[in-house]
């Protein structure tokens, strides 16, 4: 079993943006209808030129779990304090985020945006990743590149008060060209269904739980255990400070090996325009740069520990053989929001890579290589 052990400190908002043809929904927060008005937390928002709804686009998780998804932070106070939204339930898991949350991972708001409600119904969302050719280390040889797509159509519903439960069907490709050896498949699939139960905040306090069971293999031959990953994971999250998110969690990845991992970190909401999250598996520093041509635009930098493994058929090795793919992103990006559709788009480097098997054949490294990566919700 291998257990990274890593401690991160998180920071976020939450966002939620009215997507064509669906309506918000506001369902009462019990803990926010008995307070008075002074007792609210969220701060009046300075209505700024760059103060309109900011981008909110999914992460395209892949195989790797939801990233550390948080409440919404709030932000700072630069005026008398207000209610906000009347109580409705906030999106603690940033599932509308382009970029975190997934890997099988939400939005960055920036302060003048502050907290958003649960966007109820469904979100279509699609992405590609291109991994440029890499060599392959010894005892691999020959080089290795994959063209990457994953598709979700998440479902979000009030299941009780304050209760929202969040089911959404996922279908993945890799297209694979090399390395020369070992023998790998051309093409490999996912077919996964990710459950989240996300609970009402009480007071400074709410938690997540998530369960993601998925199918993984090249459907060359009958499915085995090896073809079957169940990852979860459960996060507490605690409002120190209106600028301020504590989360503490963690997660199990079910592939070649057993990994138990840390979601867990802190966050910062300087002003208006920054949002530093220091979390793990996934990372973000966003800046707001403003509205342009009908568009709300964030650039970003992330980072991510990204795993995913696949039953195949190796001849003359097994029929039921699994392969792991473990490695580090990196990436700058920028992502824009218009109104019935938000994108991103992203470059970056993938390192530490290295593909390991369950039986008999021998893993490997591969190279650095070019990351390109693009998404888009509606």
């Amino acid at each position: 079993m291998r257990i990274p052990i890593l401690v991160v400190v998180t920071v976020m908002a939450v966002h939620g943006p009215l997507a064509l043809g669906q309506s918000r929904v506001f369902a009462v927060d019990p803990a926010a209808v008995f307070q008075t008005e002074s007792e609210l937390p969220a701060p009046a928002i300075s209505l700024s030129a760059k103060s309109v709804r900011p981008a909110s686009m999914p992460v395209f998780r892949g195989q790797t779990p939801p990233t550390l998804d948080t409440p919404p932070i709030l932000p700072p106070t630069y005026e008398n304090p207000t209610p906000f939204f009347g109580g409705a339930p906030r999106d603690p898991f940033l599932y509308n985020d382009p970029v975190l949350g997934d890997p099988n991972g939400s939005t960055v708001l920036s302060g003048v945006n502050g907290p958003q409600p649960y966007r109820f119904g469904f979100t279509p969302k699609m992405d590609y990743t291109y991994l440029a050719p890499a060599g392959a280390q010894s005892p691999g040889n020959g080089r290795f590149s994959s063209n990457e797509f994953n598709f979700e159509l998440a479902h979000v519903q009030q299941v009780g008060p304050g209760w929202i439960f969040t089911n959404t069907p996922q279908a993945g490709i890799r297209l694979w060209d090399g390395p020369g050896t070992p023998d790998l498949p051309g093409s490999v699939y996912r077919l996964g269904w990710d459950f989240t139960l996300a609970t009402p905040i009480v007071g400074l306090w709410s938690m997540q739980v998530d369960f993601n069971p998925s199918i993984n293999t090249d459907f060359n031959s009958s499915l085995g255990r090896e073809g079957v990953n169940l990852d979860g994971n459960a996060m507490l999250f605690y409002r120190a400070s209106p600028q301020w998110m504590l989360v503490l969690g963690a997660g199990y990845w079910d592939r070649v090996d057993k990994i138990i991992l840390p979601y867990a970190g802190v966050v910062w909401n300087p002003n208006d325009l920054w949002e530093l999250r220091l979390l793990f598996p996934k990372s973000r520093i966003s800046y707001f740069v403003g509205n342009i041509n009908g568009g709300s635009h964030w650039l970003y930098a992330t980072g991510e520990y990204h795993v995913e493994s696949y039953q195949i058929d190796q001849p003359g090795v097994s029929a039921h053989q699994q392969v792991q793919f473990q490695d580090w992103r990196v990436a700058v990006g920028l992502r824009s929001d218009h109104v019935t559709y938000d994108k991103f788009i992203e470059v970056g480097a993938v390192f530490g890579r290295n593909v390991d098997f369950k039986t008999i054949t021998p893993g490997f490294n591969l190279n650095d290589t070019l990351m390109l990566r693009a998404g888009v919700r509606f």
